[in-house]
């Protein structure tokens, strides 16, 4: 079976990206279209005659999904396509994400069939203070491929007619509340203007004149300015952050694994080969 695919993401540090990228591995499609919600303006009209599978992946914010995603998740128009949802997190928690992305796509038309979380390097991770410190990691890479591999395996013979999925979460969702903190800061003495982390912020909210500005309205804190910059002018310093910081790299040491969920919910299975 040929399949064509429409990846939807939205990945500051390029982590879910990447877990993304080795799931389509897995599928092996005909055709694959990297959509990124970054980008203003970005047609998510799902088109079935050139579309089989739509393939979502955000990253984890608070157990929820980053609003700034969920403003673009929001205008898709799936029309009635099987959808296939992927969580990345810190190796902490994922909390409700699924539940959530499972009820995003069912509003914009979409038909889950398939949801996983996997684990990338968390945002606020450092040398020095490690925090999922690699991943997604090649351990982590040959289970995307596996579980891409399972999809199309399960594309080809599902009936969607009587299908819901089966994900973890509770609701009502935990309120979302931005960390009241202080944004990444730059040091003037070794910032080199290059516009890297201009680039790489997924709201635009750094620019550049004669210093590096700082919108700390619109900051989300993903950390992907530090994570560019090449001469590590670009630091977190706030306090907070370094506190859930420290907190993290103490609590999430222990090595959390891709989990799969590919279940039917539904009561009548008797449609599902």
């Amino acid at each position: 079976m040929n399949i064509n695919i429409k990846i939807l993401y939205f990945s500051p540090t390029g982590t879910t990206k990447k877990v993304l990228e080795g799931i389509v591995e897995g599928i092996n499609p005909k055709s694959a279209n990297f959509v990124n919600l970054q980008k203003q303006h970005v047609n998510l009209d799902i088109d079935e005659s050139s579309t089989d599978l739509v393939l979502i992946g955000v990253p984890t914010y608070a157990n929820r999904i980053p609003p700034e995603a969920m403003i673009e998740l929001k205008k898709i128009n799936g029309n009635g396509i099987p959808a296939v949802l992927v969580a990345v997190y810190g190796n902490n928690k994922f909390g409700t994400i699924l539940l959530e992305m499972k009820n995003i796509a069912k509003y914009t038309n979409l038909i889950p069939v398939a949801a996983a979380a996997f684990i990338g390097e968390h945002s606020f991770s450092t040398k020095e203070m490690p925090i999922a410190l690699g991943r997604p990691d090649a351990k982590d890479m040959s289970k995307a491929q596996s579980f891409g591999k399972s999809i199309k395996s399960k594309i080809k013979n599902i009936h969607l007619a009587n299908f819901d999925l089966q994900v973890p979460g509770e609701l009502p969702h935990r309120v979302w509340n931005k960390i009241p903190a202080q944004p990444p800061e730059t040091d003037e003495n070794i910032c080199i203007k290059c516009g890297k982390c201009v680039e790489a912020c997924p709201v635009n909210t750094i620019s550049i004149t004669e210093s590096v500005n700082t919108d700390q309205s619109k900051c989300i804190f993903c950390c992907a300015c530090v994570k560019v910059c090449p001469t590590s002018a670009r630091s977190v310093t706030d306090a907070k952050l370094l506190e859930i910081r420290e907190r993290l790299y103490n609590n999430c040491k222990e090595r959390k694994e891709p989990e799969i969920f590919m279940e039917n919910t539904a009561t009548d299975k008797s449609q599902i080969n």
